[in-house]
């Protein structure tokens, strides 16, 4: 466990200084903010003439769905090298000749890479929040919808994304992985099921429109016309598939570097 923790706050330490993440979020933080508090349409549903519970909630699951669109796909790009550049520097046959075990190593680093592109983010949207609680665009219940809705619409996504961001690129190269990952973002979230073949509906959506309606009340987009009445359980079910594939893929790492290491 000490061994675990110790890799943890470096994992973590050499993600979170990465100039490419600030710069990145610093870019989107910007966009995002002018689009916040630009004049309606873009900006209406943080109206301070919000009254009633539900469309509070609505208004804050809508928020977290606005931040799904282009984050995660700088959290996977990010992610994408962190286990790939031990194998590139020579560390992971270091590692293999440590205490330390495979499936440590595998929990190290998906965790650090996670709360080091979680953090940042979460700071901004409670920022964001706080401002727009003092300036009368939101009411005070909008300081805790805020977290619970981070919590069940943008922690699942960004699970999902580094999960799947360590793990494959150790099978194509990076550049390609991180190419098909920002097409396949936008395939599986935002192609409406009419136009073309896409996940975008169904319970592999991971962009957190299910949970916006089953959960928090929101409209369901003109794009989601496979899935018009989504409850609940539906969301719940969306979530627990989800995190059933990060679980697999993460699995799947481990065997693969266990592998890996014992050929080494």
């Amino acid at each position: 466990m000490r061994r675990l923790g110790g890799m943890l706050r470096h994992e973590f330490g050499m993600s979170i200084r990465r100039r490419g993440l600030w710069i990145a979020y610093g870019l989107l933080f910007l966009f995002h903010t002018v689009l916040l508090f630009s004049p309606p349409p873009l900006g209406e549903w943080v109206d301070g003439d919000v009254i009633t519970r539900a469309e509070l909630w609505s208004a804050a699951g809508r928020f977290l769905v606005a931040v799904n669109v282009f984050f995660p796909i700088a959290a996977g790009i990010l992610s994408a090298d962190r286990v790939q550049r031990d194998f590139r520097t020579g560390v992971r046959e270091l590692q293999v000749s440590t205490p330390l075990g495979t499936t440590a190593y595998v929990a190290a680093k998906y965790l650090a890479a996670l709360a080091s592109c979680l953090l940042p983010l979460f700071v901004w949207v409670m920022a964001v929040t706080i401002v727009m609680t003092v300036v009368g665009h939101a009411q005070a219940g909008f300081l805790y919808a805020v977290p619970v809705a981070f919590l069940a619409i943008t922690v699942p996504a960004f699970a999902f994304v580094v999960a799947f961001s360590l793990a494959c690129p150790l099978v194509m190269p990076l550049a390609i992985y991180q190419i098909l990952f920002t097409g396949y973002w936008f395939w599986a979230n935002f192609v409406p099921p009419a136009l073309f073949p896409t996940l975008n509906g169904t319970l592999f959506t991971p962009g957190g429109a299910y949970a916006l309606q089953g959960l928090f009340g929101g409209p369901v987009p003109e794009a989601y016309s496979r899935a018009p009445h989504i409850g609940a359980a539906d969301a719940t079910l969306n979530l627990a598939v989800l995190m059933l594939c990060v679980a697999s893929v993460l699995v799947l790492l481990e065997r693969a570097l266990s592998r890996r290491g014992r050929r080494a």
